[in-house]
């Protein structure tokens, strides 16, 4: 349920954008404004936002929305919630690689020729 609400944002989403900080959006969006759905409020039952290392706040620190750096981190509350943090954060690595598998299979060695011969 939780990763079919995120799969739908991130297929609406950009895609040059990368995936983790798609999800980073999604989870702030998710976790800052008032519950919409029952996946909203497990999302607030089992992750927590950590600003920083020690504590957590409810401003927008929108200069440091990322994926797990020394600014807004995503973390689980409880077991359950590390590992619905995990599946997240794997299933835009997986969508990120899927797209790299994507643009591979469309390239062709004669276009990198264009590349290096652009005399």
């Amino acid at each position: 349920m939780i990763l079919e609400a995120f799969a739908k944002y991130l297929h609406a989403a950009d895609p040059a954008v990368p995936a983790s900080s798609i999800l980073a959006r999604w989870l702030w969006e998710r976790l800052t404004n008032p519950p919409e759905a029952l996946t909203d409020r497990v999302l607030r039952s089992e992750v927590e936002l950590q600003f920083g290392r020690a504590y957590k706040r409810w401003e927008n620190p929108a200069q440091h929305l990322t994926w797990g750096t020394s600014g807004v981190n995503f973390v689980g509350a409880s077991p359950s919630g590390k590992r619905l943090v995990k599946s997240l954060y794997d299933f835009a690595s997986s969508y990120e690689q899927q797209k790299w598998s994507r643009w591979v299979h469309g390239v062709k060695a004669t276009d990198f020729n264009k590349l290096y011969n652009s005399d």
